[in-house]
């Protein structure tokens, strides 16, 4: 396959729903005395990095793609295409956030030159739309992966790149352990300075790099060695990468006392946890692979829908929980289950068909219209 080729890849759509039902597992509330699904509930925290690993991944494919080619990567298409995929529906989300307070699953306390600029995930407390935090790390990554291609474009060689990735990884460990220390080293379980953990090690951008650098690893892999890529992403190789892949994630789940809230948690679950999905995209990412998942039905639909569903779930899910309680119907009753997960369907179905699929047909118009005015090569 030629580096620069589009092929659509079902594998990921499949890690792309698999990302979503753990985020919403995660977020939905625990019933007592139910020890395994509070240990697959607290694992929902990974699907978000599942994301990042996919972001980095595509992304990285798209802004590398031209250098491969020679080209320096278009700014000003690529923030076309970002800020139309996501900005619309967001806005629109947010907009019931802050105008709508009987949508909200909890009072809107953060203010809203936060969301708009994007630095709620800073000191962020938990409240309405607090999910959003996931956002702003996107969006920084967004702005500072092509600034950064850009400058390294014909400079950087693939031991400098791994190095730098390395780093990058390391670096975010060593911060984490270190804020542990100076924080939490001292505080006894339930004590209130437990609070903060989140704030410090959870949401912020500088804690969460190692997902999105092991996907833009696997998109300089993808444009720069397609070789490679091929080998590793066929036959026993995807296999034994499904493997490495599912270890990683199952060292996570062996160290996953009281969630994250231990040093040796705080400083390999990151790593370790994108390192797996990582695996599992290579494995996942191969054309056997992607002809299976391919015929799962819903897949692709409701990869696309993911992030709409993202956006929607906890105001939605609160909404029908709230209304079926007054008729002695809990969380866990199963029209509860059931009426949730209908309901979140259709709101987010409605966000996808009047507001981001009009955004991207809008995004194709434009980007034609790009197209048409770049300078055509003189013809000798």
């Amino acid at each position: 396959m030629n580096a620069t080729e589009p092929r659509h890849l079902a594998g990921l759509d499949l890690l792309r729903c698999l990302a979503i039902l753990v985020v919403v597992v995660f977020h939905y509330p625990r019933p007592e005395g139910h020890e395994a699904y509070h240990v697959f509930a607290n694992f929902g925290w990974t699907g978000v990095e599942l994301f990042f690993v996919l972001s980095g991944f595509l992304i990285g494919s798209q802004l590398l793609e031209p250098v491969a080619r020679g080209e320096a990567p278009s700014l000003q298409r690529f923030y076309l295409r970002r800020s139309l995929r996501i900005l619309p529906s967001f806005l629109v989300v947010l907009a019931l956030y802050l105008f709508v307070p009987a949508w909200a699953e909890r009072p809107v306390v953060t203010p809203a030159w936060r969301f708009l600029t994007f630095t709620q995930n800073f000191g962020l407390s938990i409240n309405g739309f607090s999910h959003a935090w996931s956002l702003c790390v996107e969006e920084h990554f967004y702005l500072v992966l092509p600034l950064t291609v850009l400058a390294l474009r014909g400079r950087l060689r693939a031991p400098s790149l791994l190095a730098l990735a390395a780093a990058v990884m390391l670096g975010g460990m060593l911060l984490r352990g270190g804020l542990w220390m100076q924080h939490f080293s001292t505080l006894g379980p339930g004590e209130p300075g437990w609070r903060d953990y989140d704030r410090l090690l959870y949401y912020p951008t500088y804690a969460r790099l190692d997902g999105l650098t092991c996907g833009v690893l696997l998109a300089a892999l993808r444009v720069f060695r397609p070789a490679a890529w091929e080998r590793w992403t066929r036959g026993a190789r995807a296999g034994g990468m499904a493997f490495v892949g599912l270890a990683c994630l199952g060292g996570v789940l062996f160290l996953n006392e009281e969630h994250y809230r231990y040093l040796l948690y705080t400083v390999v679950a990151f790593p370790l946890v994108s390192l797996g999905f990582a695996a599992l995209l290579m494995a996942l990412a191969g054309p056997t692979a992607s002809r299976v998942c391919a015929r799962i039905p819903g897949v692709k639909t409701f990869a696309v829908l993911s992030f709409t569903v993202y956006l929607t779930h906890k105001a939605v899910q609160h909404g029908v929980r709230d209304a079926l309680e007054p008729h002695g119907m809990d969380a866990f009753h199963v029209v509860t289950v059931l009426g949730g997960a209908v309901a979140v369907l259709l709101a987010s179905l409605a966000l996808h068909h009047g507001v981001e699929r009009p955004m991207l047909k809008l995004r194709e118009r434009l980007e034609r219209r790009l197209a048409s005015r770049k300078p055509q090569p003189a013809v000798s």
